[in-house]
C-alpha cells in the first residue's frame, strides 16, 4: 500500500491551450511518481521518442528517475518511444509486459496496417532494457502490479478489428497481451491505470479488485477503448461503472468524445477528461 502518488499525462491525442509548448500526438504516456519509495514508473510511452522527450523536457521530467517501464500493450502509439527513452536513460531497468506484446499485429482500416511494437525485443535489450514478459500478475512493489493477463467476464466487452498471425495463418487478435497497473492508496482505494482497456474498461477494474483483494475504487484512468462502439456497450458500461462507484473517473486517449459525453452525464463532476500535460495527485 502507498501514501500518496502523482501522476502526469505526458503523452495524449490531445492537449490544452495553457500547456503551450507541449506536442499532442495520438497515443498515450503516464509518469507515475511515488514519493515515498523514491520510484518513478512509465505507463506507455507514446508514439514517438520525439514527442515523448520533447514533452519530457517542457515539463522538465528528470529521465534519471524513471526506475521502470511498463507496457499495456503491443500496439505503436503505447510503444514507439521506448527505444529512443532508452537510449537517454543509458542504463539498465525493467521493461514489463505480456509475452505477446511481440506479436505481429495489423488492424484493416480500410486496408492492411501494421499496428505492432515499431522495435525488436532485441532492440529494447540492446539499450539495456531488461524485458519482464508474464502473463500473471507482476509485482512492482508493496501495492502497486500490473494485472497481468485480464479475465474476459462481461458479456458486452469484445476485441475487435484487431489480426494477428498464428501458425502460419491470419487470424483475429484477441489482444491478450492488454494489462493495466493498479496502485492501492491508503484510505482511499484502489487506482486503476488502463492504456486502451482492450479487454473492456469493466473487466480491468474487476480484475484490479480481485488482485488486490479491495472492493473500494478511488480512481479509473486512461484509455477505456470506447471511440466508435455502440451505444449498447457505451451505456452497458457507464451502468457496471456506476455499481463499481469510483471517486473519480479520468478518461482519454481512446475513449472517444461520445463516451466521455455520456460518462459526464452519469458522473458529473466526478468525470474529469485528461489531455497532455495534466497532472493529478493522489
Amino acid at each position: 500500500m502507498i501514501e500518496r502518488l502523482k501522476l502526469t499525462i505526458l503523452v495524449e491525442d490531445s492537449s490544452r491551450s495553457e500547456n503551450k509548448g507541449l506536442q499532442a500526438e495520438h497515443g498515450l504516456s503516464v509518469l507515475i511518481e511515488i514519493p515515498e519509495q523514491k520510484c518513478s514508473l512509465l505507463m506507455d510511452t507514446g508514439r514517438s521518442p520525439n514527442t515523448l522527450l520533447h514533452n519530457m523536457k517542457i515539463l522538465r521530467t528528470d529521465l534519471n528517475k524513471i526506475n521502470i517501464v511498463v507496457l499495456s500493450h503491443g500496439h505503436y502509439d503505447h510503444t514507439g518511444g521506448l527505444v529512443g527513452l532508452l537510449k537517454q536513460l543509458n542504463k539498465p531497468i525493467p521493461v514489463v509486459a505480456h509475452p505477446e506484446i511481440f506479436k505481429p499485429k495489423f488492424k484493416i482500416d480500410p486496408y492492411l496496417k501494421y499496428i505492432g511494437l515499431p522495435c525488436k525485443a532485441s532492440e529494447i535489450e540492446t539499450w539495456s532494457g531488461k524485458l519482464v514478459l508474464a502473463r500473471n500478475p507482476v509485482k512492482i512493489m508493496n501495492g502497486v502490479s500490473t494485472t497481468g493477463e485480464i479475465k474476459r467476464i462481461t458479456s458486452y466487452e469484445k476485441v475487435l478489428g484487431f489480426w494477428t498471425v498464428e501458425n502460419e495463418k491470419f487470424v483475429k487478435d484477441l489482444m491478450r497481451d492488454d494489462q493495466a497497473l493498479v496502485l492501492k492508496i491508503k484510505s482511499k482505494g484502489l487506482a486503476v491505470i488502463s492504456g486502451c482497456a482492450h479487454s473492456g474498461i469493466v473487466n480491468t477494474v474487476n480484475q484490479a479488485k480481485r488482485l488486490m483483494k479491495t472492493e473500494k475504487v478511488y480512481a479509473i484512468l486512461g484509455g477505456f477503448h470506447l471511440i466508435g462502439a455502440s451505444k449498447e456497450r457505451i451505456n452497458s458500461t457507464i451502468e457496471d461503472l456506476d455499481k463499481i462507484n469510483p471517486d473519480f473517473l479520468y478518461p482519454c486517449h481512446c475513449t472517444g468524445s461520445k463516451a466521455i459525453k455520456e460518462m459526464t452525464k452519469t458522473f458529473g463532476k466526478k468525470c474529469k477528461p485528461l489531455k497532455t500535460g495534466d497532472t493529478l495527485e493522489l
